[in-house]
């Protein structure tokens, strides 16, 4: 009798710790995180005139950023604001913004744990948790690289963060009258269709969409082939992409994402280059590379300086403390 009283008491309790699982993972309100929605300072190069410009926003992305939609879009509209008002947007403008700007898309919707976590794996560990049905699922079907959950978290959300990234950005660049190329973001085998990002089954890509000044996408998708150590545990490179321009009214631009701009050079007929993810210490993170490779175009390299959950960095360390690197609006005017 004392058998089936422990193992009755036995199932209670897991019925009621199931019970609390379930209700902890549907809920999802977010706590009362702050962003810094400061303006930045201005640099700007060159004199204005009727032919354009090519204007870089450096700032640090923060877990708040990332707690909705509005939020992100809030974050680039302060500064495409300040940018209107200092008289640097207009009909041929080319606003370039950081990598991995639409990576983090992931923590939408997600429960506070995940925007408080420190280290992409504790992000990955909570998003996980709260998902168990979906991850379980994705982790099965995914393809079986190195970081296993954070391949399997990327194809979970992937689907929201493909209608996340085309709206928050297509509508800034609508908005503001400008062609923006939106950083990056990593998704499965992601293509354009009738005017829309789509996701398919393959292996993770990291892509950047560049979107016109009525806020449709600029084909084709420009692709990072010269992925970090840490990139490489998550997603793939493509073996066989042509580079093409895309066609905008300051002129054909080249995009190419962090390493390839320092690795190969732009296609023949690019007058323009935007390089999302710059980095200053290029010569040591870029094997075999020689510089920004833009020969006399002028182009506009944005420095990734914070991204939460260190997404480009060991999954198990807290991202840099870059508080003591200048956050800016850059500017260049072109000329004939």
């Amino acid at each position: 009798m004392r058998v089936y009283l422990k193992l009755l008491v036995l199932l209670l309790l897991a019925l009621t710790g199931l019970a609390l699982y379930l209700n902890w993972t549907g809920d999802r309100r977010s706590g009362p995180l702050l962003s810094d929605l400061r303006t930045l300072p201005i640099h700007s190069v060159g004199v204005p005139g009727d032919h354009g410009n090519l204007l870089g926003i450096e700032t640090r992305l923060q877990p708040a950023d990332y707690q909705s939609p509005q939020r992100l879009r809030l974050k680039f509209a302060t500064y495409l604001d300040q940018a209107r008002a200092a008289g640097l947007l207009n009909a041929k403008t080319i606003v370039v913004l950081p990598e991995h700007v639409g990576t983090g898309l992931f923590a939408l919707g997600e429960k506070p744990e995940v925007q408080q976590a420190r280290t992409l794996r504790d992000a990955m560990q909570w998003t996980a948790l709260s998902n168990p049905g979906r991850y379980l699922r994705a982790l099965t079907g995914n393809q079986q690289k190195d970081d296993r959950r954070t391949e399997a978290v990327l194809l979970l959300k992937a689907k929201r963060m493909a209608e996340a990234y085309q709206a928050i950005f297509g509508e800034l660049a609508a908005h503001y009258g400008v062609t923006l190329v939106a950083g990056s973001i990593v998704l499965p085998e992601p293509r354009l269709e009738d005017g829309r990002l789509r996701i398919g089954e393959g292996p993770l890509r990291q892509i950047s969409l560049t979107f016109d000044r009525s806020g449709q996408p600029i084909e084709p998708l420009q692709y990072k082939r010269a992925l970090g150590r840490y990139e490489r545990r998550y997603s793939a490179a493509p073996e066989h992409i042509q580079r093409q321009t895309l066609a905008t009214p300051a002129g054909p631009l080249a995009v190419l994402i962090g390493c390839d701009a320092y690795r190969e050079p732009p296609p023949a007929d690019a007058v323009l280059l935007a390089v999302p993810g710059a980095r200053d210490d290029w010569a040591e993170a870029c094997p075999e590379a020689s510089g920004i490779a833009a020969g006399e175009r002028p182009y506009m390299a944005v420095r990734t300086l914070g991204v939460p959950w260190n997404l480009l960095g060991s999954p198990r360390k807290p991202a840099r403390n870059l508080h003591g690197t200048p956050v800016q609006l850059t500017n260049l005017w072109l000329q004939p």
